[in-house]
């Protein structure tokens, strides 16, 4: 299992907003696929697979709060 993170952004950034969702369970990804987008207070960013595979999971949905570090998706390889 491969887990993508949400990423550090900055140094004060804690708490991000997930602003759209681009896979579903099943999809197959490479690594330089989409898989969400997310928004802190001064930037937008757009969070890659970094690997390929398979997607197992998905961990959040649009609109959600998530947290620097939190697992957004998870991949099978």
């Amino acid at each position: 299992m491969i887990d993508v993170h949400i990423p550090k952004m900055g140094m004060s950034t804690v708490e991000v907003d997930v602003v759209a969702v681009h896979v579903s369970a099943g999809d197959r990804v490479e690594p330089q696929t989409i898989v969400v987008e997310i928004q802190s207070e001064k930037a937008n960013f757009e969070v890659e697979a970094g690997n390929a595979g398979v997607v197992k999971e998905v961990l959040v949905r649009e609109g959600d709060e998530a947290r620097v570090g939190d697992v957004v998706v998870r991949l099978e390889q």
